[in-house]
């Protein structure tokens, strides 16, 4: 934990680093950019709707643009001119989409595609990259009353500052973390169209997203992971991705489960200061969870053998038996175990297929509306479900419903219950339409 307070308070200091250039207004690249959610002063979040259609040079150069013009985004600088060196060399051989999306950030922000002194292949703000506690639970064709593949996926995190998250108190001008959110469609003139529900990192971020070959990625954090040993997102002064960046090289480039699997194999990934797991789905029906032993490090691909999956915030392979989970409060109700079993639960007694309703009604039973210490919480701070998510594979759609605030007090638990907004639906398009 110190370790962790320690970066955090490194990101603090170096908030107001990095150039200042404005953007340039008329880029043609964006199709949209519009607030879809505005914030209000009774609710918690905004969220804006971001399409984009070029090269990825050109997708880099508009990420770039509205960074600075959105969410005033400085570029955070590296350890050295060899650590940005060796990132571009990383990026040719095995992500040269990101490689391109650098340089147009580079171009947005009025530096050389050989600069050596500030990082573009992040968009990071509000100054962390931690992976939220999560749900997901992933329903193959074979299971379903429309005879598609359907993912429920749910996205928490602490309603507070980055500040109040290390026990400081709140500061005139912080943004609350997940407070200003995005959904993002690419189509880019190389990789695999896409579309993402995000924050944190406006070049990669996402925590969960869909591609045009209907393979979904969702992000969760692993509480009973290890981080790695080397990690500084915000300098990204070591070789590898960290975990959204390789959830994006996925997204982009990766059709089946197995070509996923191989993306994974193939990378040096620098975890972050908080580690996740993966829930990979595509459009054969099959799935699997990806996780890293918090022993070794070695890797764990966990198949869902044509059945629903679930998956919460522990490493599955360490724990593939719900009789021998860890003994936990029936209060914390947002303890990890506790929302594995309840989805789990409902999976096995529910007579017949799976309707998209029953996802949904699946995917509320494990939100996230308490203010106990759970998982990696620095104290007692409100935990909430920021938004949560249907994936219908063969439509290429997304449904998605974003939190506005705190409802009525439930009587028997003395939690709140949450607000969201109206679901909000969209749908990937073809390439070139």
């Amino acid at each position: 934990m110190k370790k962790l307070l320690g970066f955090l308070l490194v990101c603090l200091l170096i908030a107001g680093c990095g150039t200042g250039c404005s953007s340039k207004k008329g880029n043609p690249t964006i199709v949209t950019d519009e607030i879809i959610v505005p914030k209000t002063p009774d609710t918690y979040l905004e969220v804006r709707h971001i399409v984009l259609r070029g090269s990825n040079e050109e997708i880099g150069k508009a990420l770039g643009d509205i960074a600075q013009k959105w969410l005033n985004i400085k570029l955070g600088p590296y350890a050295g001119p060899i650590y940005a060196e060796a990132r571009r060399q990383y990026m040719k051989t095995n992500f040269p989409i990101l490689l391109d999306r650098m340089a147009g950030v580079a171009r947005s922000y009025g530096l050389s595609f050989t600069d050596n002194t500030y990082v573009t292949s992040g968009l990071f703000y509000d100054i962390s990259v931690g992976i939220p506690g999560c749900s997901a639970l992933f329903f193959p064709a074979s299971s379903t009353a429309n005879g598609h593949d359907l993912v429920g996926h749910n996205v928490d995190f602490h309603t507070a500052t980055l500040r109040e998250m290390m026990g400081m108190k709140r500061v005139e001008g912080d943004h609350n973390l997940y407070s200003r959110d995005f959904v993002m469609e690419l189509y880019p003139d190389k990789g695999y169209p896409s579309i993402a529900v995000g924050a944190l990192d406006l070049l990669n971020g996402f925590q969960g997203g869909m591609n045009s070959e209907g393979l979904v990625v969702v992000l969760l954090e692993d509480d009973l992971g290890q981080p790695a040993t080397h990690f500084n997102p915000l300098g990204d002064d070591s070789g590898g991705l960290n975990m959204l960046q390789l959830d994006r090289l996925i997204l982009e480039t990766c059709a089946t489960l197995d070509e996923a699997k191989m993306v994974i194999l193939n990378n040096r990934l620098v975890q972050g200061f908080l580690p996740g797991h993966l829930l990979v789905c595509d459009r054969s029906g099959k799935s699997f969870i990806f996780d890293i032993s918090s022993n070794d490090f070695s890797y764990h691909f966990i198949e869902n053998n044509g059945q629903p999956q679930v998956v919460t915030n522990h490493s599955v392979y360490a724990y593939p038996d719900t009789s021998k989970f860890p003994a936990y409060s029936p209060k914390g109700t947002y303890n990890t175990f506790y929302r594995y079993v309840k989805l789990s639960d409902y999976v096995k007694s529910h007579q017949g297929k799976f309707s998209p309703d029953n996802v949904n009604d699946a995917m509320s039973l494990a939100y996230a509306h308490t203010t106990d210490v759970a998982e990696q919480s620095v104290g007692p701070l409100p935990h909430r479900t920021l938004w949560t998510m249907l994936y219908d594979i063969n439509e290429r759609s997304i449904e998605v419903k974003f939190y506005l605030k705190d409802g009525p007090i439930d009587p028997a638990t003395g939690d709140p219950s949450l607000v969201f907004t109206e679901p909000f639906k969209f749908k990937l398009k073809k390439a070139g339409s």
